[in-house]
């Protein structure tokens, strides 16, 4: 059956397609680049794909340059070279230094090992085939390490063809470790072509594609939901999740609280120190609630100097007043600051309690608020810098 399937491929029609399906995956790939400036990959991805298309279309006519036509053996590895780096670069791998050095060698590696195999397709695939395997196997990895969720399976559809076309030339390649050439060697050469069309297909055209997308989407919702200075949580992200527990989305109305935090002398900072240690203040402060929050718990800025935090898992008074202290202790610290100075950060805080003190959202607000603004009454302190 197998045999069958592939006696039903013919080289013109798959050099076709596969030509043709290499020049639309260049253009998408031109497209989203020019979409997503920023991102490091497509770039890569546009010049392998112009890289195979430029060689299966010149390919009938590589016979005209005698000893020169082992050239367009080379293409596809390059290709999946440029693929390759891309790759790495889209993930944020490091090591780009490195790795032009070793692109060079692999270059001129195939340049040799093409020109010394000729016309043999056998020898062609021992030396080529288990090195491109090896390469899309990596490949396959580098794009699900890590990742989870809707990216897992967005990034998935990619590695799936890179695992088809590996399987395709591990066939390939052990057909000529076992010796076997001539026609059973051509016909294993339609089985890679027809792989790597779909390779291209899912791995470039669709997956490359929805993986850039969803990363876009993903930056565009974190600006929405989150402050760029603090990366916290913003109001309209702590407004979404009080709403859902105001409205008893989350499998019913029970007991939370909310905590206001005030960065005392902020403005005193910002008058005397400048902006700048005015926005590392608050960034401090920042990090440290994020230290302070757990799992059913969430910190987040309002603006100016102003944060709100939501405790999910308070029941009574008693877990409302260990949070401040844990807030508290926390923040309120000596911080460390890049040019050997310090922050020493004093904050103002204020409670309220789901339903004792409200059951809306402004009444909570309100009655935390009172509480906070009475604490700044009594105490004085400021947060301040000290100089190296």
């Amino acid at each position: 059956m197998f045999q069958s399937f592939l006696s039903l491929l013919d080289f013109p029609t798959l050099s076709l397609v596969f030509s043709a399906t290499a020049i639309l995956s260049f253009v998408a790939m031109l497209v989203l680049w020019l979409l997503n400036p920023s991102e490091k990959g497509p770039p890569f991805w546009a010049a392998a794909c112009l890289c195979i298309s430029l060689v299966v279309l010149v390919r009938p006519f590589f016979e005209f340059l005698g000893p020169f036509t082992f050239v367009h053996v080379i293409g596809f590895p390059l290709a999946l070279s440029l693929g390759f780096e891309g790759l790495m670069r889209f993930r944020g791998l490091g090591g780009e230094n490195a790795r032009k050095n070793f692109f060079a060698v692999f270059f001129l590696f195939f340049t040799f090992t093409s020109y010394a195999a000729g016309n043999h397709a056998g020898l062609r695939s021992l030396l080529h085939d288990g090195f491109m395997v090896v390469i899309l196997l990596f490949a396959a990895f580098t794009m699900v390490r890590g990742t989870r969720g809707i990216e897992l399976l967005v990034n998935a559809i990619s590695a799936l063809g890179c695992l088809v076309l590996a399987a395709a030339l591990a066939y390939q390649w052990s057909l000529a470790f076992a010796g076997l050439i001539g026609e059973q060697i051509h016909a294993s050469s339609k089985l890679v072509y027809f792989a790597a069309i779909l390779w291209m297909l899912t791995t470039w055209s669709f997956g490359a594609s929805m993986a850039v997308m969803l990363r876009a989407r993903q930056h565009i919702v974190r600006l929405a939901d989150y402050d760029t200075l603090t990366s916290l949580p913003n109001r309209r992200n702590y407004d979404r999740q009080l709403d859902s527990l105001l409205t008893g989305k989350n499998g019913g109305r029970k007991t939370f609280s909310i905590v206001i935090v005030d960065l005392n002398g902020l403005k005193h900072i910002n008058d005397f120190y400048g902006h700048a240690f005015g926005d590392m203040a608050l960034i401090l402060t920042a990090e440290a609630l994020g230290r302070a929050v757990g799992q059913e718990q969430m910190a987040s800025r309002f603006g100016g100097d102003e944060f709100v935090l939501l405790d999910r898992s308070a029941t009574d008074w008693s877990d409302v007043k260990n949070f401040e202290m844990r807030i508290r202790d926390l923040v309120e610290r000596e911080h460390p600051l890049h040019d050997g100075g310090k922050i020493r950060l004093r904050i103002s805080l204020g409670s309220a309690l789901f339903p004792e003190d409200g059951t809306r959202a402004g009444d909570l607000f309100r009655a935390a608020d009172q509480r906070m603004y009475l604490e700044k009454q009594m105490r004085h302190t400021l947060s301040e810098v000290m100089r190296p």
